[in-house]
């Protein structure tokens, strides 16, 4: 392993690596941490989702909310910690839409999506690095954002499509 770069969260490690079929390749990949995310429902029908600005994109995207999973916490601390920073939510309940791989052709990152049932709303504390609106929709409107190409994060549309398939949920 040769780290090319590290830094805040990110750390590119450039090497050589012999795959199952015998033959060798530079590797590039990105480690990163661990992660969660979150479908957030608010009274019974309507989901809390981000306006956030993403400079990586130097646009705003709508997403669900999501972050790190710091060293000394599990998912659910973690999700605990992201909701209460990011829309200010309390949470009365969760479950687990999908733990998996967000892109594995070239980072580490997995993520674990809940959805999560608020139980109350408060005042956001975003870190001074988020540039983030808070917006409260019908979960009909959610999937017609994601269906319409509104929505154009990956987790926050499988978390939307997930919810209405496990849980049954009518759009």
């Amino acid at each position: 392993m040769v780290i090319v770069y590290k830094g805040r969260r990110v750390t590119l490690d450039v090497s050589k690596v012999v795959l199952p079929n015998g033959r060798e390749m530079n590797l590039e990949k990105i480690v990163f941490p661990h992660a969660v995310a979150a479908l957030p429902i608010y009274e019974g029908n309507k989901v809390v989702l981000l306006r956030q600005f993403r400079p990586v994109v130097n646009d705003y995207v709508i997403e669900i909310p999501a972050g790190v999973i710091e060293e000394s916490e599990n998912p659910e601390e973690a999700l605990t910690r992201e909701l209460s920073e990011e829309i200010g939510a309390e949470i009365d309940y969760f479950g687990k839409l999908f733990e998996g791989f967000t892109t594995p052709g070239y980072s580490t990152e997995y993520m674990v999506i809940y959805y999560v049932s608020i139980r109350r709303l408060g005042e956001p504390r975003p870190e001074p690095h988020e540039v983030i609106d808070r917006i409260i929709i019908d979960l009909r409107d959610a999937v017609n954002m994601v269906i319409n190409g509104s929505i154009r994060d990956a987790k926050s549309a499988l978390a939307i499509t997930l919810y209405m398939l496990k849980k049954g949920a009518k759009a």
